[in-house]
């Protein structure tokens, strides 16, 4: 079948500059927005910190600047060298983080009352095998009015981050959890013993494009034809499993980069302007960053995307990154409390190299992911020369 040629357009400049992809390309000043910028920081805390400063409301800054104290001494702990309680330490810095984070974007007044919001659970014999067989409940915040109720930390993250709830109570499984991972990923395929492929695809480049007489601006993605090779899919397949079906399709493309051939996915639908595209890049990026997954790196592009082409089945499952990190967290914490011999089971099993590699390197990616959503800007490690 001919694929469609590309909407006639050209990148979008501002300060005739191509706009670089990123959650956060512009900024709002007092009248619009404006072109907005990274932060390099050795210390994310840092970050954290004045970020919650400038955003909380005077009533609830002492009380979040108190969760962000306690949150970075649980992970300061954790990153001492502890071994069997690092699990723990974790899941309570990132609680922590989490409740400042709800204070800091205005979302609630007080977390005084917060519960987890997550209960781990595993299914009835035979097939009782923790890890393997263990899933999540989460519970969902009763409705705003409801006198008495608690809130529930991990639908209230939720929220905080994607703009919905999670229509609970919701299961969550942990095997279906664990590929949504991205470094480690690898150690997962291994593990899995499923014949499972890689899922995580690489995104070459994203583009802002825009039409400057109609209005319009929208997204192209760029992947290496042989990375979806690679993962045994079709180009179509990718865009369903993906869930980018819905907003992007195939477009022609004869780019290539390094001599490898490129595959162009374009947004269906722009998005209009009136005066300044500048305007509705946010609108832009809103409909699409709970799609994408992020590494976080020390040199340029400073961050790394990609699209995670789950099987179908599982897209009910699939969340955005930060709350599979903080279900995942939640879950090991919770059986480093309860059952710590069951823990040496699960890192002695076939997930072990996963688990250990998530314990050791998703940490400092998942507070510098914070601390980008704390700033309203990239924030990323600075290179040390």
């Amino acid at each position: 079948m001919q694929l469609p040629q590309p909407r006639a357009g050209e990148i979008l400049r501002i300060k005739d500059r191509p706009l670089e992809f990123s959650f956060w390309p512009m900024e709002r000043t007092t009248r619009r927005y404006g072109l907005g910028t990274r932060i390099f920081a050795t210390d994310p805390w840092t970050v954290i910190r004045h970020s919650t400063e400038r955003r909380c409301l005077t009533s609830t800054r002492s009380a979040a600047l108190a969760f962000l104290e306690q949150a970075e001494d649980f992970y300061r702990a954790a990153e001492s060298g502890v071994k069997a309680a690092k699990p723990v330490l974790l899941y309570y810095c990132y609680m922590n983080l989490a409740k400042a984070f709800l204070l800091a974007c205005r979302q609630r007044g007080d977390v005084n009352n917060a519960r987890h919001g997550l209960l781990e659970k595993l299914d009835p014999p035979p097939n009782n095998i923790e890890l393997v067989n263990a899933f999540l409940n989460a519970v969902q915040t009763a409705p705003l009015g409801a006198a008495g109720q608690p809130l529930q930390n991990f639908d209230e993250l939720f929220l905080a981050i994607s703009g919905v709830s999670i229509m609970g109570p919701k299961r969550y499984d942990l095997k279906y959890l664990m590929p949504q991972i991205v470094p480690g990923h690898r150690l997962w395929v291994e593990g899995d013993g499923n014949n499972n492929t890689e899922r995580f695809v690489s995104i070459e480049e994203i583009e802002f494009c825009k039409d400057a007489a109609t209005k319009e601006i929208w997204l192209r993605l760029y992947l290496f034809r042989d990375d979806l090779k690679r993962v045994n899919l079709g180009h179509q397949e990718v865009l369903n499993r993906s869930r980018l079906a819905v907003l992007f399709r195939e477009v022609q493309c004869n780019e290539k980069r390094d001599r490898r051939p490129l595959v162009c996915f374009e947004q269906l639908q722009p998005i209009t302007y009136t005066h300044r595209p500048s305007d509705k890049v946010p609108v832009l990026i809103e409909g699409v960053r709970h799609l994408l997954w992020r590494t976080v790196l020390s040199t340029r592009p400073y961050r790394k995307y990609y699209i995670y082409p789950a099987p179908t089945g599982e897209h009910g499952q699939v969340v955005p990154q930060i709350l599979s990190i903080y279900a995942i967290t939640y879950y090991l914490g919770s059986i480093v409390r309860y059952r710590p011999h069951h823990f040496d089971k699960i890192v002695a099993g076939p997930y072990g190299p996963f688990i250990e590699a998530f314990l050791n390197d998703q940490p400092l990616q998942f507070i510098y992911l914070m601390a980008s959503e704390f700033a309203e800007k990239e924030v990323t490690k600075a290179g040390i020369v």
